[in-house]
């Protein structure tokens, strides 16, 4: 699971929308914190594989069902030799496909799967997602015209299931007035994940979704706690933080990597709102 043999397959993957696998080394997260741009769901079957969300450090044990959602920072810091897994893959299209028809989908969901993307098995489950896996798998075999709409009903289930947890956890309001909101904050915190790198300000997505910069902040403010701008920034640092944590990189490669104009512009950024230079967070974290 190093960068390489990512990148070696990362063409295989985004190709198909919906692609399984039993390799873990084909698994797509790699030793360098990265925000996963596609959904990943699989199960440990043998061995271990410790990772770190964000900044905390988890274990992978057999029997554990995982959830990477996409927009998680995640990377993996060590394996067993004898880690395996199986799990599927989902393209970012073929993930809101699969999500869109299943009412609105809050963004404080994407925050929750954070710290729920985990979730120990007893043997018996074990064996119902094993046999789920193998349902999705002979349909993955039927012809593409019929195989995408079985697919999309089966993954159906898995993510009612994981959005069920989530209501019951947050006692969720479902009022239509609450809905619209919460769909325009979902389209924000989206179309940030592909575009927080090269636009930093609130009108850019204010305009790509046709409403003003007051009212977007002021609904995502309301349905989320933070403004779009605090989303943005906070989405930024936390990348910039990770990658500084990795001493394999230096500090030109990860403005390169955050998409930054240059160093200088990167420091700026970080001074501004963490009143430490990157070199001396670096330094912080060792």
């Amino acid at each position: 699971m190093l960068d390489k043999e990512f990148e070696k397959n990362r063409e295989d993957i985004l190709e198909n929308e919906f692609c399984m696998q039993s390799d873990a080394s084909t698994l797509p997260i790699t030793d360098c914190p990265s925000y996963t741009s596609i959904c990943t769901i699989g199960i440990c079957v043998q061995g271990n594989a410790k990772i770190r969300m964000d900044s905390q450090e988890y274990i992978i044990h057999p029997h554990d069902v995982f959830v990477f959602m996409p927009g998680l920072l995640v990377s993996v810091i060590e394996t067993s030799p004898d880690f395996k897994t199986n799990y599927f893959i989902l393209s970012n299209t073929f993930f809101y496909d699969v999500i869109k028809t299943i009412r609105s989908f809050s963004p404080q969901f994407f925050s929750y799967m954070k710290s729920h993307f985990l979730y120990p098995l007893p043997e018996q489950e074990m064996q119902y997602f094993m046999n789920y896996y193998a349902l999705l798998k002979s349909r993955s075999k039927l012809p593409k015209s019929f195989s995408r709409e079985a697919i999309i009903a089966l993954l159906r289930i898995i993510f009612l299931d994981l959005y069920n947890d989530f209501e019951n956890y947050i006692n969720h309001r479902n009022n239509t007035s609450t809905s619209r909101k919460e769909d325009l904050t979902h389209r924000f915190y989206t179309l940030m994940m592909d575009n927080y790198r090269e636009h930093k300000e609130v009108i850019f997505y204010a305009d790509k979704l046709h409403v003003s910069s007051k009212y977007l902040s002021e609904v995502v403010k309301e349905t989320s706690g933070k403004s779009p701008k605090d989303w943005i920034i906070d989405y930024s640092l936390l990348e910039i933080k990770e990658l500084l944590k990795n001493s394999s990189l230096n500090i030109q490669e990860i403005t390169i990597r955050t998409k930054f104009l240059n160093q200088s512009a990167l420091g700026r950024f970080f001074k501004r709102h963490t009143n430490m230079s990157p070199s001396e967070y670096r330094e912080s974290t060792y």
